[in-house]
């Protein structure tokens, strides 16, 4: 027996010697492990809407299925305008099916139902019949353009296909809607490959044009020529989402120093100025200013960042400039002060309060690793801690730390000047008598 089993793996191993290349890996959308949801497991999870297979059929998400439908009437309304079928799209999304099923880690979709059920996995999130996983590809995604566009003629003033009261698509409801969706489009696990929506956009007579920049509209996202050049490789909208965050600058954080906080900074003598560009990459310091990009917190702030860095935990080569940023963030934030330091100098802004602030970026780290930067590297880390460790610098922070944020502190040092004052004053009366 063992003989045998030995001889068997002998077999198994024996790989040519020239294996044949492999086009590059598209997986890019994962299930997130456990020990990242530990840290807010709400965070990953749809509240309205699925997109994808992994959230298809839970039972919360299942009101908004009856309007993902609707859109695609309105989808098909306007693509026989264009003299096209549902045929043109079925023939044309299924062209790339087997490409949009690779983007999936984990999932295995078959001819007959039956081989998903004899494998005994829990069907729902990793196994799927081909038409089924069709049909999510061609309604998610027409849901997908149709709450964009919609969004996009609302923001233009423009006349909506829609009546002004439809509880997804009316004028009245997206200002509610919107937010929701916004925040579930970007959740990794909700993810629909960018080539399903591209697909979907050629056969649109809408004039839907450029889906990357329906995209970058309806995130309020910044457009440059440098973007242009990089989003044409995006996997899907959160990976699009990040390369434009992260599109400028050198500036990664140190894994290896922590540096102190806003306030602690400040008494230092460090300055905080907004820089040039909301980049996460913009970072910088020089004579005694720190620069930094401005951040705009809202209700889903904390979902996007830890969504963005569970992407850079589990897609080992896209990088880490998010989850670096994030770091950089929690230690200049550790209380609501810091918070409002920064507030004041425009790098921060939003309706959410300091002390959430404050709890959002002290949590989201837990959890979270930093490794692997290039040596060139411009490490604002080294160089804000070298400024601080200046003797006259020290002498500063613990100067104001002491006396000036202190009330009796101050109280008392301004007595003590009064008294020695005084007493300078009667031994000068005392001479000149």
């Amino acid at each position: 027996m063992t003989e045998e089993f030995i001889l068997d793996l002998t077999r198994k191993l024996q790989l040519p010697q020239n294996p044949p290349a492999q086009e590059p890996c598209s997986k890019s959308i994962y299930r997130i492990p456990k020990i990242l949801t530990d840290v807010n497991s709400k965070a990953y999870e749809p509240k309205l809407a699925s997109f994808g297979p992994y959230h298809h059929n839970c039972h919360h998400l299942r009101p908004t299925e009856k309007h993902k439908h609707r859109a695609l009437i309105q989808f098909l309304h306007r693509i026989s305008k264009a003299s096209k079928t549902p045929n043109d799209v079925l023939i044309a999304m299924r062209s790339v099916e087997p490409r949009l099923i690779t983007y999936y880690d984990g999932l295995q979709v078959e001819e007959d139902d039956e081989d998903c059920l004899e494998r005994g996995r829990f069907r729902r999130l990793d196994c799927l019949k081909e038409e089924e996983f069709l049909k999510i590809m061609i309604v998610d995604g027409c849901f997908a353009l149709e709450i964009m566009l919609a969004d996009k003629r609302t923001a233009a003033g423009e006349q909506s296909e829609y009546d002004s009261h439809d509880p997804i698509f009316g004028a009245e409801r997206m200002a509610y809607v919107i937010p929701y969706l916004k925040r579930d489009m970007l959740l990794l696990e909700n993810q629909l490959p960018l080539l399903a929506l591209t697909t979907l956009a050629a056969i649109d007579g809408s004039g839907i044009g450029d889906v990357n920049t329906l995209i970058k509209a309806f995130y309020n996202l910044s457009s440059t020529s440098l973007e242009d050049r990089i989003i044409d490789k995006c996997f899907h909208i959160l990976d699009l989402y990040r390369k434009i965050l992260t599109y400028e600058g050198e500036y990664l954080p140190s894994y290896k120093e922590n540096i102190q906080s806003a306030t602690e900074l400040r008494n230092v003598g460090v300055s905080f100025c907004r820089s040039e560009t909301n980049s996460f990459r913009d970072i910088s310091f020089n004579g005694g200013i720190l620069s930094l990009p401005q951040l705009k917190v809202d209700n889903i702030t904390e979902s996007s960042l830890l969504n963005l860095m569970a992407f850079e935990h589990l897609h080992m080569t896209v990088g880490n400039e998010v989850t670096a940023y994030v770091f950089f963030m929690n230690d200049l934030i550790n209380t609501a002060d810091d918070v409002a330091l920064l507030r004041n100098e425009e790098i921060i802004k939003g309706l959410v309060s300091d002390e959430n602030i404050s709890i959002i970026f002290n949590k989201i780290t837990k959890g979270a690793t930093l490794t692997g930067f290039a040596d060139n590297i411009v490490d604002v880390n080294s160089k804000l801690n070298t400024y601080c460790k200046k003797r006259m610098r020290r002498w500063r922070a613990n100067f104001v730390e002491t006396f000036l944020r202190n009330p009796w502190a101050s109280f008392t040092l301004l007595l003590w000047a009064l008294i020695i004052i005084k007493i300078v004053c009667i031994m000068l009366q005392y001479y000149n008598a």
